[in-house]
């Protein structure tokens, strides 16, 4: 058993996704497609000695990759890919793959399944396509009397019996067929679809149809593909847990103006999940947040609402810190009086004992330069923030948050903060992990450098949002151990079944 990923297009629908590598390497959970179809052939049974990549967009990245993970997997390269995409790397494939003989998968680069449906295929024992009955949306496929007898545009959606999957498995004899069949369309010189060429074989082979309803499996050819494939195959399952802890700027709301799928989300499950909601944005007080969400029909009380301003000040207690510069507007100054009555704000390099760097929106210039005086005067001065998120999502983009002030002192002093108090640290979220169990809870938000990395520290799943900061485009540059658990445009979309 041998088997042929064709892997050579270049398919801008994927655009910005495949700029930089073609959509093959585009990642599900963090491995990309390639790479599942591989382990899916291997688990089937067909050795990876017996497996070969065709490659031509991104040519030198695929042949990389495979040289670094599957060594033994044979790639040939279609330098014509842009004029003849299918049609010609079949022919090369054929003409360069020992399979006389041999049964034969063929398989799309851009597609995804689970392992059972190679397995269906493979137990077929005859030549086969796997297409799903349950599915309208693709390549049509037409069969009659147990043998399918055309594939793609020429069979009307209404009259189709299944939407192909781009999976083949062929006979000896399906194989000799392909190869005149794909020795004739070369010729043309022009760009021959893999369904064309499949279509032309159906006519000369008997080939008959595994059907997949009921499996897992995606063809991914646009972006709203990809991200029904996300949902499709994400490791989240809603029945699994007991608590959500959402982010807000970015996933609950952007500004002003609420998230609707998500509110709605929130609405509905309310009774069946305890939601909490936590901050790395100090410009505003707990309280502040509780009032919006209110604002918002998100009812929600007080200990639901988390901000590092709690540890910061527990960390003041502790080590009894009274003198400090602050870098915060004037609410968190009062906010700091009120919770630490003895709290004194002061630049003098003799009395200061801490440097506290919060997002301020009414920073100065004096206030920078005060604090970056502290710094390099008292090389050993605790600095402490209460996050690091570089920007902060609002109505009309974003804006310069914490992290940026960070960054100017750290690029004029040469010092980073000693504790940072937010997210991604899972202190934040101690609580929570303390109540619900890291088991059976989830955090929700858009931010990959806080969000994220905070549900790793806790040990929980990751629901990443594209509401906000974070692209899909980001998401496809993280490991399999990183990759969120579920990706989606926000919350609402776990209202609607994932078919």
């Amino acid at each position: 058993m041998k088997a042929l990923i064709l892997a050579e297009n270049d398919n801008r629908e994927l655009r910005p996704l495949n700029s930089r590598k073609p959509g093959a390497l585009i990642k599900i959970n963090g491995i990309s497609l390639i790479e599942h179809q591989i382990r899916g052939y291997v688990k089937a049974g067909v050795k990876e000695a017996s497996i070969a990549v065709v490659a031509g967009y991104h040519h030198d990245k695929v042949k990389r990759f495979l040289k670094r993970t599957y060594p033994a997997i044979r790639v040939v390269k279609n330098d014509d890919y842009r004029l003849m995409s299918a049609a010609r790397s079949l022919h090369l494939a054929l003409e360069s793959v020992e399979i006389d003989d041999e049964a034969l998968f063929v398989s799309s680069g851009e597609c995804v399944y689970d392992d059972r449906v190679v397995e269906r295929l493979f137990k077929c024992g005859a030549s086969a396509v796997a297409g799903d009955t349950s599915r309208s949306d693709g390549e049509s496929i037409l069969m009659t009397n147990g043998r399918v007898i055309r594939v793609g545009a020429a069979v009307a959606k209404e009259a189709a019996t299944a939407i192909s999957a781009d999976l083949w498995r062929l006979d000896a004899h399906a194989i000799s067929a392909l190869k005149g069949v794909t020795a004739e369309r070369i010729v043309e010189k022009r760009h021959v679809s893999m369904s064309a060429v499949l279509d032309d074989l159906v006519r000369t082979a008997r080939v008959t149809l595994v059907d997949l309803a009921g499996t897992k499996w995606a063809a991914i050819c646009s972006l709203a593909n990809l991200h029904q494939a996300d949902k499709r195959f994400s490791r989240f399952a809603l029945s699994d847990v007991r608590c959500l802890v959402l982010d807000m700027d970015g996933t609950v709301y952007v500004g002003d103006l609420p998230i609707r799928g998500t509110v709605e989300f929130i609405e509905r499950n309310a009774q069946e999940l305890a939601f909490y909601f936590v901050t790395n944005n100090t410009s505003k007080l707990p309280e502040d947040y509780r009032l919006r969400l209110n604002a918002m029909g998100i009812p929600t009380e007080s200990d639901h609402i988390i901000t590092p301003l709690g540890p910061l000040v527990a960390y003041l207690k502790d080590y009894t810190i009274r003198n400090v510069c602050l870098l915060g507007n004037a609410r968190l100054c009062a906010y700091l009086r009120q919770a630490l009555p003895e709290l004194e704000l002061t630049a003098d390099p003799e009395a200061c004992e801490a440097l506290i760097v919060a997002y301020d929106t009414e920073l100065t210039y004096d206030k920078l330069r005060d604090a970056a005086v502290l710094l390099q005067q008292n090389p050993r001065l605790p600095f402490l923030a209460t996050h690091g998120d570089l920007v902060c999502p609002a109505e009309h983009g974003f804006v310069p948050d914490c992290g940026c002030i960070l960054s100017v002192l750290e690029q004029t002093t040469g010092r980073k903060p000693t504790v940072v108090f937010g997210k991604p640290s899972p202190l934040l979220v101690e609580r929570v992990t303390e109540q619900c169990g890291e088991e059976h809870m989830a955090i929700v938000g858009d931010r990959l450098y806080t969000d994220g990395k905070m549900a790793q520290n806790v040990g929980c799943r990751f629901i990443c949002v594209l509401s906000g900061e974070t692209t899909r485009e980001q998401i496809d540059d993280l490991g399999e151990d990183e990759f969120p658990a579920l990706i989606v445009r926000d919350l609402g979309e776990l209202l609607a079944r994932v078919s």
